[in-house]
């Protein structure tokens, strides 16, 4: 495997091994801190592939990202969906979960309403 994709590829994992340590330690503002330098990392290397002339995305790799988000949004709702139900049966239970509840339940309907929108978007657009 050529070094520019293991650099690639350690970013999100150093990403995520710093976030896991600051979360870890309760320090959130550690934890803002990594993600913001994940972020600037990230452009810092995206512009370093480009001035290489390496190729990032093609055709091939566009639809290959369509399907996996396409994938990753139908098992992201259904966990959700999951989560609401085994939710609202322990929230009658225990009111404590209550609160878990609504999040799940919130945070299902903003992903539906979000992909229903960015749907009618691309198809007026393109």
């Amino acid at each position: 495997m050529e070094r520019w994709r293991i650099i690639g590829y350690s970013i999100p994992a150093t990403t995520a091994f710093l976030l896991a340590v600051a979360l870890w330690m309760g320090n959130v503002a550690l934890a803002f801190g990594v993600l913001a330098a994940a972020i600037a990392v990230s452009f810092l290397y995206a512009e370093w592939l480009k001035r290489r002339g390496e190729i990032i995305s093609d055709e091939r790799t566009l639809r290959i990202e369509e399907m996996a988000s396409r994938r990753t949004l139908q098992v992201l709702v259904l966990a959700l969906a999951f989560a609401v139900v085994v939710l609202s049966v322990l929230s009658e239970k225990d009111p404590n979960l209550r609160s878990a509840y609504y999040l799940a339940l919130s945070l299902m309907v903003l992903t539906s309403a979000l992909k229903l929108y960015l749907k009618h978007h691309y198809a007026r657009v393109m």
